[in-house]
């Protein structure tokens, strides 16, 4: 066990340096600190359901080292739409440790097998928290659907996540009080819009991730936006300044907009200074817009990022044990 303690100290103290390495600059929130606006009833509205999740269905599929791993799902509540991903799946990370534990939401990058992010998942489930990382499929403009569908797929996302923290809550092993949220890339866009429509996340970690979503679909230099983005003009015979007129008005969706009514007391940002992704201008305009809260910059790009990912999750775990006061 000393062994094992040792070791986990040089790993963790070689990321530190690995991290100061790479050029890792920390700034606090800008004060004063400018507290959040009152939601809108009208936004309110937007992303408001009926009813709890019925029964889950859940597949136990791991249990080891404290921790153990199911496969939940339940059929989405769409109130006046029909959803294109009808059905909420997550993978549960229980900690085993005893009482009612804080637990977190995490929102991945879009699709894959999430082999990083599982990693991060049972990592603070080891620790005592636990954690949901909710599926998603992947998130991009189709030559067969309208410039409005995307916003149909960004509003489905924010319901799919509120109702993931209402099965959350319901848990007794879960303390409904002391709950989180991290995202990624997308995951950490969604972060942002679902911690302005639901105050039950009392502290929220966004990393990778910018705003608004038109400036980043029609900017990107990362081929896996570029090639649908490309299809979609040839398709609709249609011009760059165009698509991002008809997003512009079609996406209410959007962190951009929903940042002022986000509490950023309790937020900690993280951006890649080199990210050709997300846009490092659309980074920074995304913590304008949540009032400058501490952030965390990281000199990487959007994919070179992940390799620093070990040292983002302690960042991240020192600031879910202060706001949702885990003992040390």
């Amino acid at each position: 066990m000393r062994r094992r303690g040792r070791l986990a100290g040089l790993v963790a103290a070689g990321w530190w340096l690995a991290s100061a390495a790479c050029g890792c600059a920390y700034a606090p929130a800008r004060l004063p600190v400018v507290a959040p606006r009152p939601l809108p009833a009208d936004l309110a509205a937007r992303y408001a359901y009926t009813g709890q999740p019925r029964e889950a269905t859940i597949e136990v599929v791991r249990q080891r080292r404290g921790v153990r791993e199911s496969l939940v799902r339940f059929p989405l509540i769409a109130p006046d739409f029909t959803p294109t991903e009808p059905v909420v799946e997550f993978e549960w990370f229980e900690s085993l440790q005893p009482g009612r534990r804080p637990a977190i939401l995490f929102n991945p990058i879009l699709g894959g097998d999430y082999p990083l992010e599982r990693g991060i998942c049972r990592f603070f489930a080891r620790r005592g928290f636990h954690v949901a990382m909710v599926h998603r499929k992947t998130l991009k403009i189709s030559p067969e659907q309208p410039a409005n569908h995307l916003e149909l797929l960004l509003r489905q996302g924010v319901l799919r996540i509120r109702q993931v923290l209402d099965w959350m809550a319901l848990q007794p092993q879960v303390d409904a009080e002391r709950m989180g949220s991290f995202g990624i890339s997308m995951g950490g866009m969604a972060t942002v819009m679902a911690a302005a429509v639901d105050p039950r996340l009392r502290a929220s970690v966004v990393v990778l991730a910018g705003g608004g979503i038109p400036d980043i679909l029609v900017s990107s230099h990362d081929r896996l936006l570029t090639k649908p983005l490309r299809r979609y003009l040839a398709h609709h015979r249609m011009d760059r300044a165009t698509l991002y007129r008809q997003l512009q008005e079609e996406v209410r969706t959007d962190p951009l907009r929903l940042a002022p009514y986000v509490d950023t007391r309790r937020l900690l940002l993280v951006i890649a200074t080199c990210d050709r992704t997300i846009g490092t201008a659309n980074a920074l305009r995304l913590r304008r817009a949540l009032r400058y809260p501490q952030t965390q910059y990281l000199l990487a790009g959007h994919y070179t990022a992940y390799f620093l990912l070990p040292y983002l999750q302690f960042e991240a775990l020192r600031f879910f044990e202060r706001h949702l006061q885990v003992p040390g």
